[in-house]
C-alpha cells in the first residue's frame, strides 16, 4: 500500500497527538518525534508493499479473486510475516 507524502504526515501528527493524549509519550522536540514517526511508518508501508509483491509472484498462476486464491494470498502474507520476523 503507497501513501502518499500528505497521508503520512497526517496519520504522524495524528499519532503524536494521541501518545500526548494518552499521556503514552512526552515529547521534547516534537519536529523530531514526527520526523522518526514518519519514518517509521514510510518503512512499514515499504516493506508491506515488499510482502505483497513477494506473495503476488507466488500466485501468478492462481485466477485472483478466487476464494482459493484469497485464502492463499493470506497464507502466503503471514508466512513471509514470519519469515522477516515481523
Amino acid at each position: 500500500m503507497s501513501l502518499s507524502e500528505d497521508r503520512i504526515s497526517h496519520l504522524s501528527h495524528e499519532i503524536l497527538e494521541r501518545l500526548w493524549r494518552d499521556d503514552l509519550a512526552d515529547v521534547v522536540d516534537e519536529g523530531r518525534a514526527l520526523s522518526r514517526i514518519k519514518q517509521s511508518l514510510t518503512n512499514f508501508f515499504s516493506v508491506a508493499d515488499e510482502i505483497d509483491a513477494a506473495v503476488q509472484a507466488k500466485l501468478r498462476n492462481r485466477a485472483p479473486g478466487s476464494r482459493d486464491w484469497e485464502v492463499l494470498y493470506q497464507k502466503f502474507y503471514q508466512e513471509e510475516l514470519v519469515r522477516r520476523k515481523l
